[in-house]
């Protein structure tokens, strides 16, 4: 879904100023109920990169806050690489 493709833009370094504009954060926002956390970790990091690396706004405010939330919601998993 939306969090999945944003997070994996974020993972590869890519900005993509034509796919996360305006109109990728209305859906977002709209789809905010339908998330499950890990959509909402995904955001989140997708949030980060786009405000650290690319200077883009980002998230609006609740939905950047209810990403982070079920961020730090759970403990770190050590990956299996």
């Amino acid at each position: 879904g939306l969090a999945n493709i944003a997070w994996a833009y974020a993972v590869a370094d890519v900005d993509a100023p034509t796919l996360f504009n305006n109109h990728f954060i209305k859906k977002c926002v709209e789809k905010e109920d339908v998330f499950k956390m890990e959509g909402l970790f995904q955001l989140y990091q997708w949030n980060l990169w786009q405000t650290k690396e690319t200077s883009n706004p980002g998230l609006p405010v609740d939905l950047k806050e209810r990403c982070y939330n079920a961020f730090i919601s759970e403990e770190p998993k050590v990956s299996k690489f």
